[in-house]
């Protein structure tokens, strides 16, 4: 059954592999809007298939397309300070065969992409460094790391298409995740428990199998302050990872840090993975890890069948409004 809702992402622009974000109304004297809206116009014209990084395209060379991400960007238009579009992404040879009515109207579709169409909208304030982005999910599906990929790499081949190298604009994105909220919901009870696990290889080495795996109730004294701080502190940290001035939370440090809340007696077990067991707003179980938080903040709106596009805006809108006072983004979103 599929899910469709959609995630939020404060997104700056860099020119190359600078490290100071540039203002959003003047990328080299034109504002990123118009740039932004030409490089997804650009990636309409065919599918982009693979991971747009150069050794990525050296795989996707060596080894063929099947198994490789695949988008394709349509309908883009222009609404106010808003860009909107819709984007085709699936995966090269995810599913063997698209079967009709009979057999005589099936079609083998191994060697494409078997896609869903995600809405995207991306918003501008009138000055400033920080955008906001919002891309629908469906499923755990979102395509937003494709898709600023390709922009990244669409932009540097158009400052390579002349006698002279030009400036080109690296956009990055930042789930827009509200510290405070999170807290709230771990305050509340929403946070049920932690998980921690290891993993061993089977007797004839051929696949990785869940071996140990322990819970632990937050409802014990003070396991769920302690929680709330580790969580806390992820947050903040990969925060400043992503502005790149810090390291993030690996996976190995987040184990070690909850095996501490459950006490000594498991530390030394060798745990490899683990988690805090949360249930968002809508009863839906999501883990939160440290390079698994921006999954709390995906945001459901319909099961089966996606909502209308102008619902979809409105969502949107109304999330964004509430999420950028915290973010210290201002931006001031049409009203449809």
């Amino acid at each position: 059954m599929a899910t469709y809702g959609y995630r939020l992402f404060g997104f700056q622009v860099f020119r190359g592999s600078k490290r100071t974000p540039v203002n959003l109304k003047d990328c080299g004297g034109d504002p990123y809007a118009e740039i932004a809206e030409r490089l997804l116009k650009s990636l309409s014209i065919g599918t982009a298939i693979g991971d747009p990084t150069e050794p990525g395209q050296a795989k996707l060379e060596e080894s063929g397309s099947v198994g490789q991400p695949a988008i394709r960007v349509e309908e883009v238009r222009v609404v106010d300070n808003t860009i909107r579009a819709t984007v085709w992404a699936g995966k090269i040879g995810s599913h063997g065969k698209a079967i009709g009515d009979d057999a005589e109207s099936d079609s083998d579709i191994s060697d494409k992409a078997a896609s869903n169409l995600h809405r995207v909208v991306l918003a501008f304030p009138d000055d400033g460094d920080t955008g906001i982005m919002a891309v629908e999910t469906i499923g755990r599906a979102c395509p937003v790391s494709s898709l600023t990929g390709w922009m990244k790499k669409k932009s540097r081949d158009e400052a390579t298409e002349g006698a002279r190298e030009g400036a080109w604009w690296r956009i990055t994105v930042d789930a827009l995740a509200d510290e405070d909220r999170l807290a709230e919901m771990i305050r509340e009870g929403q946070a049920q428990k932690l998980v921690l696990v290891k993993h061993s290889v089977t007797a004839g080495r051929t696949r990785d199998v869940r071996d140990v795996e322990i819970t632990a109730s937050l409802a014990v004294t003070g396991r769920m302050d302690q929680t709330l701080q580790v969580v806390r502190d992820w947050y903040r940290r990969n925060k400043k990872a992503n502005g790149e001035h810090g390291n993030a939370v690996t996976t190995a440090q987040g184990v070690q840090q909850l095996a501490a809340i459950v006490g000594p007696q498991i530390e030394n077990m060798d745990l490899d993975d683990g988690w805090v067991e949360i249930e968002d707003p809508d009863g839906q179980i999501k883990r939160v890890k440290p390079d698994q938080m921006a999954e709390v903040f995906t945001y459901r709106l319909s099961e089966h069948q996606p909502v209308v596009t102008p619902s979809f805006y409105a969502a949107v809108r109304e999330t964004a409004l509430t999420l950028q006072p915290a973010a210290k983004v201002a931006i001031e979103w049409p009203v449809s």
